[in-house]
């Protein structure tokens, strides 16, 4: 959620303690989140994380009732797709716009991170390998120079880190997605955007197909992944709107 050089305040300890704890599923979907009991856990005041709450909240990843506090939202097949439909359409659109603009430190910074990623699943460490995950993607995203376009991605990002995490514990196939992340990284230092997009639609389409089966819904990725976006309709989107993708990019 955050970088842990990023991490200043209380709340944004406690953002991040709890972000991970939903994520991996310490704090299960519906749980009741207790400001008492958190601020106790995590060994700060309530205000921090009251302001911590409120912050997930902003994500969809908390839901606030008046009179009845703060529970954990639900993960459902509907909330499955509307992340995806989302992430397909906003991803695919920055990695066209990044293969125009990729370049050598672009590259760099990106296998920095997966190399930070092996080496922390070789360490069995998964919070240090969600955080260089999500480096790996937003340097592709970044290299768009899309600013607006990569804020965009973040809330529909978070949102679906607890179910993609929640399909890696059930699914062994981390050779598959590491040549989906290599072959994703070559498509953008050839500059060819139109291979990105379906290397990215397809890398994502898995982790539908996963996260729906680790959801105890067999066969039901198979269906959503059909209800998605696809990579030919990503690319005719970008391409019909060509003409603002050549305004000059002057940051």
């Amino acid at each position: 959620m955050l970088g842990k050089a990023q991490l200043e305040s209380a709340s944004d300890v406690a953002a991040q303690s709890l972000f991970d704890a939903i994520v991996d599923g310490r704090i299960p979907p519906g749980s009741p989140l207790r400001l008492k009991e958190l601020s106790e856990q995590l060994g700060m005041s309530m205000m921090p994380v009251r302001e911590a709450i409120r912050r997930l909240a902003a994500l969809d990843l908390v839901e606030i009732e008046p009179r009845k506090g703060a529970r954990v939202r639900d993960m459902t097949l509907g909330d499955l797709q509307d992340t995806y439909f989302s992430r397909i359409h906003l991803e695919g659109i920055a990695v066209w716009e990044a293969a125009k603009r990729f370049t050598v430190d672009d590259e760099a910074r990106a296998r920095e991170a997966l190399a930070d990623r092996a080496q922390a699943q070789a360490a069995g460490d998964r919070v240090a390998e969600r955080d260089a995950h999500e480096r790996f993607h937003f340097a592709l995203y970044a290299a768009s120079r899309r600013v607006w376009i990569v804020r965009s991605i973040l809330p529909a990002w978070r949102n679906s880190e607890r179910y993609r995490v929640g399909a890696l514990r059930k699914h062994e196939i981390q050779p598959e997605r590491d040549n989906e992340h290599e072959q994703l990284l070559v498509a953008l230092t050839r500059g060819d955007g139109g291979s990105a997009v379906e290397w990215l639609v397809a890398h994502l389409q898995t982790s539908v197909r996963l996260s729906a089966e680790s959801l105890g819904e067999l066969g039901g990725g198979d269906v959503l992944t059909e209800a998605l976006p696809s990579a030919s309709d990503v690319l005719s989107g970008v391409k019909m709107a060509g003409v603002t993708a050549e305004i000059p990019i002057s940051r």
